[in-house]
């Protein structure tokens, strides 16, 4: 279906999707993906395969022509606590070439992701767990109807298995919470090449600001703010209606 979607897109060059699964996921893939993102965030291949290898599955993003990766988005589910029929996603790792962004791509493995776990637990409840650069909170908060951004002393109701994933991501991926801010350490750094791409006026956004008032020192601590949402028809809506106006402009 997701290949389908690209192939009726109106953007040039097309692009095509590979799915690796866990299982599948191999030495080469690993090296491949690092080569990739390394170009936009500095992070050494021990930690990046780590990361990785913590994953359900990643949806890679290549042109159609080339073959060349210009994308990735990685996925997982777990169960939310003791909550019956409720289970977090994590919306995880995300790397776009510059030239491929505004296509909407993650947002669409989003749906897509998401689609494929419902088919199999229709009744679950679905709330998602973000840990984000700021050009990745800017990406997807910007196409939700609604979010929440984490807060580490709130452990009742809802918040409370929001945070016990984000702990559980961030021991499977070697990061660190930080109490005092709630961001976490995640050891990644954006090049000073990827950070020149963005004219001024990218980081006076709203949504820019936002992230800039919980996370101020994003461009040289190597941390990322977390936020989270639920898979609500109304977030669901909002995200469709911004995948079609950016496969179709």
């Amino acid at each position: 279906m997701i290949d389908l979607l690209l192939r009726l897109s109106r953007r040039k060059p097309g692009v095509r999707l590979e799915t690796v699964r866990r299982g599948s996921l191999t030495a080469e893939h690993i090296r491949e993906l690092h080569a990739f993102s390394n170009q936009l965030a500095s992070e050494d291949l021990e930690h990046f395969a780590v990361q990785l290898r913590a994953y359900d599955l990643g949806h890679v993003f290549r042109r159609a022509d080339t073959h060349d990766v210009v994308g990735f988005q990685f996925w997982q589910s777990m169960p939310a606590g003791a909550a019956a029929r409720s289970r977090i996603v994590s919306w995880g790792k995300l790397r776009v070439a510059p030239e491929f962004r505004n296509r909407g791509l993650h947002l669409l493995s989003a749906v897509v992701f998401f689609f494929q776990n419902k088919v199999r637990h229709p009744f679950t409840r679905y709330t998602c767990v973000v840990l984000a650069s700021v050009m990745g909170f800017i990406s997807i908060t910007e196409a939700l109807a609604d979010h929440t951004p984490f807060d580490p002393s709130q452990r009742s109701s809802e918040a409370g298995p929001v945070r016990d994933a984000l702990l559980t991501l961030a021991d499977e991926g070697h990061y660190e919470m930080r109490e005092d801010t709630g961001l976490f350490f995640v050891n990644i750094f954006m090049t000073a090449e990827t950070l020149g791409r963005y004219p001024a006026s990218f980081f006076e956004r709203p949504s820019a600001k936002v992230y800039a008032s919980v996370n101020p020192d994003f461009r040289t601590n190597g941390c990322y703010a977390a936020f989270w949402f639920r898979f609500t028809p109304k977030n669901l809506a909002a995200l469709t209606r911004t995948i079609a106006r950016k496969l179709t402009r």
